[in-house]
């Protein structure tokens, strides 16, 4: 059997007739001619092969249209529900919005960031899932996020990286270690006659004059957590971000490290493949208007 072809807005003027029962009433609501909606009636009732009103009382639905009525109308509900989300979508009132992000700066940078862009777009549900730099590049590129947050890890032709703020490198110790009380200027070369930790984060001295640091490093840690940990045991020091450790740690000190300085840079890493869904280019748009704002 083959489908008729109806038309939308043919059942939309069905449903009108039977729910106002007037031709009158609903060509009114429908903006057009009472002729042109009698018209289109007919035109529906021909491709059904069956008549939806009653010929001797036109507002009177026939068996057959008493039967079609709650489909037809059910039908229209859920396209307007579908056409209203839609709208919705694009006018960035609702959507969803999945972003993998460095935990140093889901922590501290990104909390004040989010909260903006929740008073402007309430609608929007966005998840936060904190990972290291590599993950962070590599779910972007796999699609199980929108965009990531960190810095990157290797250079990708299938990323699109945006620059957020610049994050420089130090020692970090223990508040009573002897290096701590160099709160500036102090020598990538004063660290190397103390215990040192390995970290991933070394990757980012391969290509400074510092590269060689860590490579009598006593011990490697991979977990940021254990990390820490160590070091506010007093078992070493390290090199790290300043913004892995908060400014009021009460264990932990930064000391800025100069000769050469070191910096990580933090953007937004979306991918250059497909296009951004607007929830995801209104979060992009958002962090890109704070940071900046910030930099001020």
């Amino acid at each position: 059997m083959s489908l008729p072809d109806l038309k939308l807005q043919q059942l939309r003027y069905f449903a009108l007739v039977a729910e106002i029962k007037s031709y009158h009433g609903a060509a009114e609501q429908a903006g057009r001619t009472q002729p042109a909606l009698s018209l289109a009636i007919r035109e529906l009732e021909q491709r059904l092969g069956e008549p939806l009103f009653e010929r001797g009382n036109k507002t009177a639905l026939t068996p057959f249209g008493q039967d079609c009525y709650p489909l037809v109308r059910a039908l229209l509900d859920h396209y307007d529900h579908v056409v209203e989300r839609m709208a919705l979508a694009a006018d960035r009132s609702v959507g969803r919005v999945a972003l993998a992000c460095l935990p140093s700066v889901a922590s501290q940078m990104l909390p004040p960031a989010l909260a903006a862009f929740a008073q402007h777009y309430p609608g929007i549900h966005v998840s936060v899932e904190d990972d290291i730099a590599y993950n962070v590049q590599q779910r972007v590129l796999q699609r199980s996020v929108d965009l990531g947050i960190a810095d990157l890890w290797s250079l990708d032709p299938q990323l699109r990286f945006a620059p957020l703020l610049k994050d420089q490198l130090g020692l970090v110790c223990r508040h009573d270690h002897p290096l701590a009380q160099y709160r500036r200027g102090l020598e990538w070369s004063a660290l190397q006659a103390h215990t040192l930790i390995r970290n991933d984060t070394v990757r980012l001295l391969e290509s400074t004059q510092a590269r060689d640091l860590m490579a009598t490093a006593q011990f490697s840690v991979s977990n940021m957590a254990s990390l820490l940990a160590m070091l506010r045991e007093g078992l070493g020091v390290t090199t790290l971000p300043r913004l892995v450790v908060p400014e009021d740690d009460p264990d932990l000190v930064f000391v800025a490290l100069a000769e050469p300085r070191v910096e990580r840079e933090i953007g937004i890493i979306t991918p250059k493949s497909h296009s951004l869904s607007p929830a995801t280019k209104a979060m992009r748009e958002a962090l890109l208007q704070h940071f900046a704002a910030g930099a001020e």
